[in-house]
């Protein structure tokens, strides 16, 4: 009798009842975690930033381009428009999505007349949606498409990726044709990077790949690899490796004081001025070669 609820004539659920029914939820809710994304994606996404760009003031002048995706979502990113003769730099952020703090010394570019196109992730910065690789790759090629169509880029483009965003802009680049690519801070696949930090997690749990190696090889354009010495998140020897594969279109640099979140501050900001410099350099040359021809007009894709 202690069992009846007085009054309304049902039994409460035993003990073990309710314990089955918390494994039971538990098991469902772990379960469409899995179905979903893998124990390390659910780590790299975590933290994304989920504030607006609007709310942060920056002395250059940005607009807002919205992009509709396949999928009917609305995606903002930004642009601040070139000099003319300059190229745009597109930014693919890393797993914070940070279009602020982190790519701060292309602000100073931007003042110097290059161009600036600050990707935004779905999920990321106001922007509806769940973040996953496939749809970064997708959401970043209808990027470049949108800003080419609409006259953004006349001077063509030039692709940089920091970290996460690495993977991104690889695989961009070799569906465009961008003027040159900066990876800062690259690994050379996901998986090699959970197991630079979690030897341990088993392959199969890692269901992004974010793959540079396999495909940096048929990137045949000016290549720009950032790494710092005392990055233990993307060592030195994940740009080493991806150096060897891009061998005669790739340059090096690693900064023996550096980690992986201040790279720029240790040298990195002059010698992506420098690769700049030398990007437009052989491009008056050339221009001069054949009479004034330029690879702006270039569908990106």
């Amino acid at each position: 009798m202690e069992d009846i609820i007085r009054g309304h004539g049902r039994r409460r659920p035993s003990v073990r009842l309710r314990n089955f029914i918390a494994a039971a939820t538990m098991f469902v809710l772990l379960g469409g975690l899995v179905a979903t994304q893998t124990v390390p994606e659910f780590i790299l996404f975590r933290e994304r930033l989920v504030l607006d760009l609007l709310e942060i003031e920056s002395s250059v002048e940005l607009a807002p381009i919205d992009l509709v995706t396949h999928d009917g979502l609305k995606l903002r990113s930004w642009y601040h428009p070139p000099a003319p003769g300059k190229p745009v730099i597109v930014y693919f952020p890393g797993r914070l999505g940070d279009l602020i703090r982190k790519p701060a010394h292309l602000f100073d570019l931007a003042e110097q007349g290059y161009g600036l196109t600050l990707a935004g992730y779905r999920g990321y910065g106001g922007n509806p949606g769940w973040p996953s690789e496939s749809m970064f790759y997708r959401d970043a090629s209808a990027l470049l498409t949108k800003i080419f169509r609409e006259g953004l880029t006349p001077d063509g483009t030039i692709l940089y990726g920091y970290s996460m965003g690495t993977g991104v802009a690889s695989y961009v680049a070799t569906h465009a044709r961008p003027r040159a690519l900066i990876l800062e801070a690259p690994f050379t696949s996901f998986p090699a990077a959970v197991h630079q930090q979690a030897a341990s997690v088993p392959v199969w749990l890692v269901r992004s790949r974010f793959d540079t190696r396999s495909r940096i090889g048929n990137i045949d354009v000016p290549i720009l690899l950032l790494a710092g010495q005392r990055d233990a998140i993307t060592p030195p020897a994940f740009a080493e490796v991806l150096a060897t594969l891009s061998e005669g279109f790739s340059k090096l640099h690693v900064f023996p004081e550096a980690n992986h979140v201040d790279m720029i501050r240790h040298g990195a900001r002059e010698t992506i001025a420098g690769f700049l410099f030398g990007l437009e350099s052989s491009q008056q040359s050339a221009e001069t070669a054949v009479g004034g021809a330029t690879q702006g007009g270039t569908s990106p894709l």
